[in-house]
């Protein structure tokens, strides 16, 4: 009879764990914004992304992004509204915002823009008594020029821009424009303004949800390298630690492709990661000459 060789459970799997690779935290979701500053050079884009995973569970609604009643920009608290981040100063190191801007500059007086130009200035006439006043008060910030005296906006950005910190910072975003200059009233009521300044900001929404359902806006592939916009093996990126013996080189080679729903699905499992809406300090353009509009 064969004999029975009795096996020590606990020293055998102490045997086999020495055998192993030491174990190795996988990159998650929330080590994003580590690369961005440390690897990438992403510093702004860094500090949005922090504040959305600090911040308390809250998806915003459709009036917040698209700045409606009753979460118009000027509404908002600063738990939903950050002004602080985004500079103008920042911002013009872009070629492209530069470009937007100069767009914008020589092409706000559309018909569109004369519209909105008119009904600030009617709103604000009605009873006044002065015959000659200043419109466009741009020594407030951008949050009361978008409510007071914005006449226009451009949208740009896409995919294929420099993958830089605007790009992850505001990707889309809208620059707007406010006009100032002085406003006169005539005796038969005719209204006349001479526009000799121009204030530029950004605006833009910071939240990952997405507009079509059944699919999730991709955000590039992720790694502690950086990130990729060609298409790698699909991965889904943990959303908490998650510890594996495996080699640290693998770990640090592996990209994950992120989109959109891996923050919400970051958010129902943390309880945090709070949208928010963005708007830039203001950039002021004096102009050569006045520019005269008669609106009635």
């Amino acid at each position: 009879m064969d004999r029975v060789v009795k096996v020590d459970q606990d020293s055998l799997r102490a045997q086999l764990q020495k055998k192993l690779p030491p174990k190795v935290r996988l990159f998650q979701l929330e080590d994003i914004p580590g690369v961005m500053r440390s690897r990438m050079g992403w510093p702004v884009a860094a500090i949005l992304m922090e504040r959305w995973f600090n911040g308390a569970a809250f998806r915003m609604p459709a009036e917040m992004k698209e700045s409606r009643s009753p979460h118009r920009l000027n509404q908002l608290s600063s738990v939903h509204l950050e002004e602080s981040i985004v500079t103008m100063s920042w911002a013009l190191r872009f070629a492209r915002v530069q470009t937007a801007m100069a767009t914008l500059q020589s092409e706000w007086a559309t018909a569109k823009g004369i519209k909105e130009l008119r009904q600030k200035i009617k709103d604000q006439t009605f009873g006044k008594t002065l015959k000659l006043w200043r419109f466009g008060d741009f020594n407030q910030s951008a949050k009361v020029l978008d409510a007071t005296c914005q006449v226009n906006y451009l949208t740009f950005g896409k995919l294929s821009d420099p993958m830089d910190d605007f790009y992850g910072a505001m990707g889309e975003a809208q620059l707007k424009v406010a006009a100032s200059g002085f406003v006169s009233t005539g005796s038969n009521g005719s209204i006349t303004v001479d526009i000799d300044e121009l204030a530029f900001y950004l605006r833009d929404s910071y939240d990952f949800n997405d507009g079509i359902p059944l699919m999730s806006q991709p955000l590039g592939f992720w790694g502690t390298t950086g990130v990729e916009r060609h298409f790698q093996l699909r991965r889904d990126i943990p959303i908490s630690d998650q510890w594996v013996h495996t080699d640290s080189a693998d770990v640090a080679a592996t990209k994950y492709e992120v989109q959109n729903n891996d923050f919400r699905r970051w958010s129902a499992l943390q309880g945090r990661g709070g949208d928010f809406m963005v708007l830039s300090d203001v950039h002021r353009v004096r102009l050569a000459f006045p520019l005269r509009f008669d609106l009635q």
